[in-house]
């Protein structure tokens, strides 16, 4: 990005950009357990209870991980492109994983390691070093 300082964010608002994403990610992990149907539904079988709140949360995390990138780059683009591997961790990853949950078979360690990769942000904060890697260059 050209280097117009009236269109770059002053530095104490990206300081806060970046404390909010990093207490916001903080507390998520912290309260992993939280049951956010409670706020939405009044009753839940326990399956659509489960990919609710995994599929909040993994929105919760990305978005904030997406915050992040934009407080730490401030282009647009590194945006859009994270919102990209966002859609397609949601349609490739989440979504597959819901299935294998909860219609095959499949050794519970397994699943738990997929677990990880998707509900944790492993995906979007793997994306910081590859914007600055890419942007150096």
């Amino acid at each position: 990005m050209k280097n117009n300082h009236w269109l770059q964010p002053d530095r104490s608002l990206r300081v806060s950009l970046i404390l909010i994403s990093l207490i916001g990610l903080g507390v998520i992990f912290i309260v992993q357990r939280f049951n956010y149907s409670i706020l939405f539904f009044d009753s839940l079988s326990g399956e659509n209870k489960f990919i609710f709140n995994r599929g909040i949360r993994f929105l919760l995390n990305d978005n904030l991980v997406l915050l992040l990138i934009y407080a730490l780059f401030y282009d647009k683009k590194y945006v859009k492109f994270g919102l990209a591997v966002e859609g397609v961790g949601f349609f490739f990853l989440l979504i597959p994983y819901f299935i294998l949950r909860f219609s095959t078979d499949i050794d519970h360690m397994y699943i738990s390691f997929i677990h990880r990769l998707i509900i944790n942000p492993t995906l979007m904060v793997l994306l910081i070093p590859a914007i600055y890697i890419q942007r150096n260059n």
